[in-house]
């Protein structure tokens, strides 16, 4: 369990880096960097991991490689550049709700009367999120928008990864999508960079380094070997923390300060994710109880 907390920590800290990493380059230039550095690191291993993934999978795992990073990344990114991290972290919330609701809908997997309430109160959650910000203008409706549209490319890849998951190992898998990530990230990026100016500094440098080793390639590696240890109930509730350790960092390293009405709107997304998670677990729990008897 606890590579399964290290890789939700450092993932709930990439939004900070990033904040740091926009003092150096353009969002769209730290996202192609950051997967370009990434891939280096996955680079001696990565032929050998190519050849273990079956013939049948090798497309769809250029497609996840695509969703997973410049889809998700860019919009992501671009996002948290126009709004505050506490925002968008809470955005990230949203997962696991996005996740059932988007699986009931084009997956044919059955969701609950109440994911579809706790969807209601998470988008309550959001609007009072985004109105309820100060009138310093750090909550954007665009910046949270374009977060949110990351996080459902994101639930979708989750769904989309299930079927190659289960015949590929969790390190070649890994290898894989960031190599194809970078690779089809590179054209995106280039469209989309806006100011090619890098200003140098020791906090951009330092932010692209930690994005690139530890939000990719190690926090990837600490998720895998936890999954390994750990079922997937855990690995659930944990991801519902992501957005707490994110909002708390915000506020101790960034100085973010959120208005009441706010707080309201991340506490609203927080807990209906968290219930969600808790809920499915416990249904599950009292079937095999069940059973058993």
């Amino acid at each position: 369990m606890f590579y399964l907390i290290g890789a939700v920590l450092i993932w709930a800290s990439a939004f900070i880096a990033a904040k740091f990493s926009y003092t150096m380059f353009d969002p769209a230039l730290t996202v192609m960097l950051r997967l370009i550095l990434s891939a280096l690191l996955v680079l001696p291993t990565f032929f050998r991991s190519y050849r273990k993934i079956p013939k049948q999978y090798r497309l769809q795992l250029w497609g996840l490689g695509l969703l997973n990073f410049p889809v998700v990344l860019l919009l992501q990114f671009t996002g948290v550049h126009y709004t505050s991290v506490a925002s968008a972290v809470t955005m990230l919330g949203t997962e696991p709700l996005v996740v059932t609701l988007l699986g009931h809908i084009f997956f044919h997997k059955p969701a609950r009367l109440l994911d579809w309430l706790l969807g209601i109160v998470a988008l309550t959650g959001i609007v009072f999120v985004v109105y309820g910000s100060e009138s310093g203008g750090e909550v954007t409706l665009l910046g949270c928008t374009l977060v949110l549209l990351g996080s459902i490319a994101f639930s979708f890849s989750i769904h989309l990864a299930q079927s190659v998951m289960k015949a590929v190992e969790a390190k070649a898998y890994t290898d894989v999508i960031i190599m194809t990530g970078a690779i089809s990230c590179v054209p995106f990026s280039l469209l989309l960079i806006q100011d090619w100016q890098i200003h140098l500094n020791i906090e951009g440098i330092s932010a692209i380094l930690y994005l690139s080793v530890g939000c990719t390639w190690l926090a990837y590696r600490l998720w895998s070997k936890g999954l390994r240890v750990s079922s997937a109930n855990t690995a659930s509730i944990l991801t519902t923390l992501e957005p707490v350790f994110g909002v708390l960092l915000a506020i101790l390293l960034l100085g973010e300060h959120l208005t009441l009405t706010t707080l309201f709107g991340i506490c609203l997304v927080i807990s209906a994710a968290g219930i969600s998670v808790l809920s499915s677990m416990l249904i599950n729990y009292i079937k095999n109880k069940v059973t058993i008897l």
